[in-house]
């Protein structure tokens, strides 16, 4: 049987109020514990949500920048889509012009005078003459100076066969073999042929590196043979070809560009025989630019002056270059100092409107 609490009358009330304050004062200090506890919990959540936006906001920055770098890399393809469209565009058009030329041309009569001499042998045995319009090459006989008359000995027809033409643009003769090395333009190679006008054999018609683009101009230089190539939509192409005399291969001399041993569209070239530097005509970079028989570069000149030279010669210790855009024909001296300047005066007078020219013997300037 339970029975009632009967206070202490003379300590118990005390002693029930000492005990009540006891666990009141434990409430309150874990309460503040908790307090704290929850405080340094919530402190630690804070710096973690600030963690995790400040994550989410780097990675909303890289895929920002990465979907940019996505739009301009589209960008670019889409340009690169457009140069490589235009380009097939333009070379498909170029190649139905000169299709539709050729086509023009075959249909046209071989009586036209030759318009461009390249080559005189120093004994004036041979004279060998480009015909540009009709596609044709002349070996002609010794030139009889005072009746100004010559007599055709051989001309190819146009073609790509192996005693066949496709506008070739220079020509010039092995004075120790008496062969004739042709530049035959459009069918990408050079052809030789011995001194009765017959085919011999040929070179860079093959793949490879010593394939050709364009042959334009060549030289024979301590037994190699120099040519000059380019194509204005094959910057790779903008090069000086080294090659024997057999036609195998040797090397390649400079790349597309403006600097030492670079070229744009390069053209004449011109050896001095008793050093061995070879002068090469930079076109679209409007200078000379000069090299060593090993093929290293030496020096340069014209840049100012010049404007598209085409053709470049040496005669008597002086520089003859043929300039496009003025035209006329520069003289330099071998310190190249210009000397003198002849300007086109318009026909029958003194010069120029063809793409080479040659000084015989006699110092004739043949155009």
């Amino acid at each position: 049987m339970a029975t009632a609490y009967t206070p202490d009358t003379e300590h118990g009330d005390d002693n029930f109020i000492l005990e009540l304050n006891r666990v009141k004062e434990k409430v309150r200090t874990r309460f503040i514990e908790l307090r704290e506890c929850l405080s340094e919990r919530e402190s630690e959540l804070m710096r973690e949500l600030d963690e995790i936006l400040s994550s989410y906001e780097c990675y909303r920055r890289e895929v920002e920048k990465m979907n940019e770098e996505k739009r301009d890399i589209e960008d670019v393809r889409n340009a690169i889509m457009g140069v490589v469209t235009t380009s097939a565009v333009v070379r498909s058009c170029q190649e139905k012009m000169l299709q539709e030329l050729n086509e023009q041309l075959e249909g046209l009569e071989i009586p036209v005078k030759p318009k461009l001499v390249m080559f005189v042998c120093e004994d004036s045995k041979w004279l060998v003459e480009v015909n540009k319009l009709c596609k044709l090459v002349e070996v002609v006989s010794e030139i009889d100076y005072k009746s100004k008359t010559h007599s055709v000995m051989s001309v190819c027809d146009v073609g790509s066969g192996n005693e066949q033409l496709n506008s070739p643009t220079d020509v010039t003769v092995d004075h120790n073999t008496g062969n004739i090395y042709v530049a035959d333009t459009l069918n990408h190679c050079v052809k030789v042929f011995n001194d009765s006008c017959k085919f011999v054999f040929k070179f860079g018609d093959l793949k490879g590196e010593g394939s050709m683009t364009y042959p334009k101009c060549f030289v024979i230089c301590r037994n190699r043979v120099l040519v000059s190539q380019g194509d204005v939509f094959i910057e790779a192409s903008h090069c000086i070809k080294v090659y024997q005399l057999d036609g195998k291969f040797v090397c390649q001399i400079g790349k597309h560009g403006g600097g030492e041993l670079q070229f744009n569209y390069p053209c004449g070239l011109a050896t001095n025989e008793s050093t061995g530097d070879i002068y090469i005509c930079d076109t679209r970079n409007d200078r000379i630019q000069i090299i060593s028989e090993h093929f290293l570069y030496k020096s340069q000149f014209g840049k100012d002056i010049l404007h598209s030279p085409l053709d470049v010669k040496l005669y008597r210790n002086n520089i003859f270059i043929l300039d496009q855009s003025n035209p006329c024909l520069h003289i330099y001296n071998k310190n190249l100092v210009l000397q003198k300047s002849v300007v086109s005066r318009g026909e029958g007078q003194q010069v120029v409107s063809s793409y080479s020219f040659f000084i015989d013997r006699f110092g004739n300037i043949l155009t």
